[in-house]
């Protein structure tokens, strides 16, 4: 099995470094609540860690490289049917699904792709905003039918998901953080917040990551809308590829 994995930087799904022999992929804390959820209920290991052990199954595409590929794939008009402001996504939805049916194809194998987009906004993203973003994901990955993609839409962002599980007491009444904007300048911002219970101290990708790799951050107890949604879509992803739903 392949992961495909495409997100906004080191903070969300993770990013690339220079290594010995090229590249290498640093998986971030977004690529950890993935690896969970799918350890825990369909693979029973940990495909990060056999990919950072060796194992080729995890690929990483930074959105640059995936928009470059939207716009070579299929033609897409936005308007009235499907919204101006959510064209984009439906754009890498498609990208990223024609890429993993490639994938699929080219090395026989199952490949989950998880498109990763904050659903932020200047304010508080409303639930109507946010689920056109989802949808226009869905959507994009159903133009191209790949019925393995996975959209990854924190509402408003992902602070809120490792803020359910940080704060005091920890995952309890997280639905609200929700509704907090996604603007990082507004004086109690998520992002503020997340500072705020690490000692004032913006927590870098590293230590985001170790959260949910160590346990301190647990994504099954995390119970949230938007978390609930993509994890939804995960299981259906994974079962579509034909993975087994472990009980």
């Amino acid at each position: 099995m392949r992961l495909l994995l495409s997100g906004e930087g080191p903070t969300d799904l993770g990013h690339e470094k220079p290594s010995t022999g090229g590249m290498a992929f640093v998986p971030g804390p977004m690529a950890w609540v993935v690896d969970k959820l799918l350890e825990r209920h369909h693979t029973k290991y940990s495909l990060l860690d056999a990919h950072q052990t060796g194992a080729d199954c995890v690929t990483h595409i930074h959105e640059t490289a995936l928009a470059a590929l939207g716009k070579r794939g299929s033609p897409l008009f936005p308007g009235v049917k499907f919204g101006k402001g959510t064209a984009f996504f439906t754009r890498n939805a498609q990208a990223l699904g024609l890429l993993a049916k490639q994938t699929c194809a080219q090395e026989a194998q199952p490949v989950l792709a998880v498109l990763f987009r904050d659903g932020d906004g200047v304010q508080a993203t409303s639930s109507g905003e946010w689920r056109e973003k989802v949808d226009s994901m869905h959507r994009g990955f159903a133009m191209v039918d790949c019925d393995t993609g996975v959209p990854m839409v924190p509402r408003p962002k992902s602070e809120a998901w490792l803020l359910c599980a940080l704060r005091t007491p920890g995952y309890a009444n997280c639905v609200p953080l929700e509704e907090a904007s996604g603007n990082d300048a507004s004086p109690n911002s998520l992002k503020k917040q997340l500072a705020a219970l690490r000692g004032g101290a913006d927590p870098s990708a590293e230590q985001q990551a170790d959260w949910v790799k160590t346990g301190a951050v647990d994504p099954l107890r995390i119970d949230m809308p938007s978390f609930n949604e993509f994890k939804k879509s995960l299981r259906a992803a994974a079962q579509n590829a034909g993975l087994p739903l472990l009980p």
